[in-house]
């Protein structure tokens, strides 16, 4: 039925019955609100409510403005409130796994812009010279197995939701350190 047909029958239920009764017996907003909403939870409303929803007219009116959504999600991450939720999301492996996915493209942007920057790259230049540790990973990082893990595990964290928070809290503390450093 297409929308037009809905429209026609909902508004056949509210005036109907207003027009057939005294002005004493007509019943009020509430009531024929109540009378709606009862209708639509019944099988039937369901079902017509899913077909409208199918029809290429509805889907276009019900398709969300861009802006509408980000700023949802913005005002959603920002409360305590979402970030519990948020929390709580990620602990179901099945959405974690399709949002990675989704992001992963942006993910392999910025660990490619990081590589690039010059702070991020001092930083981890300080981490592989440490004495101790120097020639053990030079002599590690020649095997095949190890490039083939550490392939593996770039992936793995490029897919981590988590990743760009962790890194930005990382580089934002080493940038305070440096600062701080240089300060003194």
């Amino acid at each position: 039925m297409a929308m037009k047909g809905w429209t026609l029958l909902i508004l056949l239920f509210l005036i109907v019955p207003a027009g057939c009764e005294s002005p004493d017996e007509q019943q009020s907003y509430q009531e024929n609100k109540k009378m709606v909403v009862d209708m639509l939870k019944t099988d039937d409303g369901k079902r017509a409510v899913r077909e409208m929803l199918q029809e290429k007219e509805m889907k276009g009116a019900v398709v969300l403005d861009q802006s509408a959504v980000k700023e949802t999600i913005v005002e959603t991450m920002t409360t305590d409130q979402g970030k519990e939720l948020w929390q709580e999301l990620m602990k179901d492996s099945d959405f974690s796994k399709q949002l990675a996915k989704a992001m992963q493209k942006e993910n392999e942007a910025l660990l490619k812009k990081l590589m690039k920057d010059p702070s991020y790259q001092e930083m981890m230049m300080d981490i592989l010279k440490a004495p101790d540790l120097q020639q053990e990973y030079l002599d590690l990082m020649k095997t095949k197995q190890f490039r083939e893990q550490m392939e593996q595990n770039v992936q793995d964290l490029m897919g981590s939701p988590f990743f760009e928070e962790k890194m930005a809290n990382a580089i934002g503390e080493a940038l305070k350190k440096q600062k701080e450093a240089e300060k003194k």
